[in-house]
């Protein structure tokens, strides 16, 4: 059942509140009749600017003749949004009710000479309730103390030989191509004589034995010289990502343009020092040690932030609004988008290989992770609140001239960023780095 609040005097309006299931509030708004008379007159002189008629000035026309002009029951509706424009906005403030999103409006009873009366539902930021939870975090914390973080050096070897083989020369020879070649080729893929969509490829460069490709294509070319044509078919792997050619048969026209040998610089302190501002190999191999260390402290550290998120969500309790399931979904969608288009994919085309629609994948979310998502979020802004966690303005813009600097660097526009926004969202981050913070050293 809702619990009704008692009647609030709001200057010149009177307000119920009452509480609805699921972090909503349903205002029940009255505007004495007087102050809806000032709203309608307000839309009739605003009309009396813009109407010319002959026979009367500019602003001068008669009210009467306006709401004739113009339509008295329009004005009337009109008078009323504006009257719960202002009317409702300040029951949000004076009562401090936490709304989120936009109100569903109703109006309850209109007429002139009347009290005008409306009703509005709206979702609110739910109450927070913890269970104990700091037990758990201080467990896990004290887990994560005793991880070792231990670098291989083979580790290091492999990053020093990638490095080598990034500065190789590359030479054009005219024999066939073996393991460790640089092979330009042009090919085209199909099924059943028709060619896959994005299945062509021009001047495409494959190392032989990267496995870089589907497998068993670059074994394929191994022995092949420059203008040198072969077809040849290929079985895609049954978990491979494209999940319309997983475990299918694939015909391939090869034709290679050109065969280069790859020559590798030997390692040793020469080529360290070619590499930047280092004496030697050791140096080269300590800055390579301290990257890859610092590579795996920061995976160990966000393996304990998750680990203590969802600890906590575990022990909160709230509704969570429908309202920011819905926005976190559109959040999630956008990260998808930006993760997709770093493999040069399209919406449409992730969602083909995956079977599936947008909107049975927005569904799956809504029922399981944009809910964990916004819990989550919700649950380190109240322990922000009740540690009295903050970010000072001088902060915040000094991590938004980084923000603004990079995006600089990018060749993007300053004045397209949405100043007020990139305050928030940047406000927001500061604090839950400091959050972070605190629950790690509990």
């Amino acid at each position: 059942m809702a619990q009704k609040q008692s009647s609030k005097n709001n200057n010149t309006s009177q307000a119920v509140i009452e509480k609805l299931p699921e972090s909503e509030v349903k205002l029940t708004v009255t505007v004495p009749k007087e102050v809806f008379e000032e709203h309608v007159k307000d839309v009739i002189n605003q009309y009396g600017q813009e109407i010319k008629l002959d026979g009367f000035r500019s602003g001068k026309v008669p009210a009467k003749i306006i709401e004739r002009t113009v339509g008295s029951e329009k004005i009337l509706h009109e008078g009323a949004e504006e009257a719960v424009k202002k009317a409702y906005v300040n029951v949000i403030l004076d009562e401090k009710i936490g709304a989120i999103g936009e109100p569903k409006i109703q109006i309850v009873k209109i007429a002139r000479g009347n009290d005008f009366k409306f009703t509005a539902i709206v979702g609110v930021l739910p109450d927070v309730k913890f269970k104990k939870w700091r037990d758990d975090v201080k467990r896990i914390n004290e887990k994560f103390k005793k991880k070792e973080i231990k670098v291989d050096e083979s580790e290091v070897d492999k990053e020093v030989a990638f490095l080598a083989k990034q500065r190789a020369k590359i030479i054009t020879v005219n024999r066939g191509a073996k393991e460790d070649d640089q092979v330009e080729v042009d090919f085209d893929a199909s099924q059943d004589n028709i060619v896959l969509e994005n299945g062509t490829a021009k001047k495409q460069l494959i190392v032989i034995g990267e496995k870089r490709f589907v497998p068993g294509f670059e074994e394929k070319l191994i022995g092949m010289k420059a203008g040198d044509e072969k077809e040849f078919d290929l079985t895609f792997p049954k978990e491979y990502h494209a999940k319309h050619l997983a475990g299918k048969n694939v015909t391939f026209n090869v034709k290679v343009n050109l065969v280069q040998e790859r020559q590798i610089p030997e390692i040793n302190d020469e080529f360290a020092s070619g590499i930047g501002k280092f004496k030697d190999l050791s140096e080269l191999k300590k800055n390579i040690h301290k990257g890859i260390e610092h590579e795996q402290k920061q995976k160990v550290k966000d393996e304990q932030k998750r680990e203590i998120i969802d600890a906590i969500t575990e022990k909160t309790e709230l509704d969570v609004p429908e309202v920011l399931i819905n926005r976190e979904i559109e959040t999630m969608m956008a990260e998808l988008e930006s993760d997709i288009g770093r493999i040069n994919l399209n919406k449409q085309q992730y969602f083909e290989q995956l079977k599936t629609t947008e909107e049975k994948l927005k569904e799956q979310w809504r029922r399981d992770q944009a809910p964990k998502r916004v819990k989550a979020a919700l649950a380190v802004q109240e322990i922000a609140k009740e540690n009295e966690i903050t970010s000072e303005t001088k902060e915040i813009e000094e991590e938004m001239n980084k923000i603004l600097q990079y995006y600089k660097s990018l060749g993007q526009a300053e004045d397209k960023l949405d100043s007020k926004r990139l305050f928030e969202a940047t406000k927001g981050n500061l604090i839950n780095k400091k959050v972070f913070q605190y629950l790690m050293k509990i």
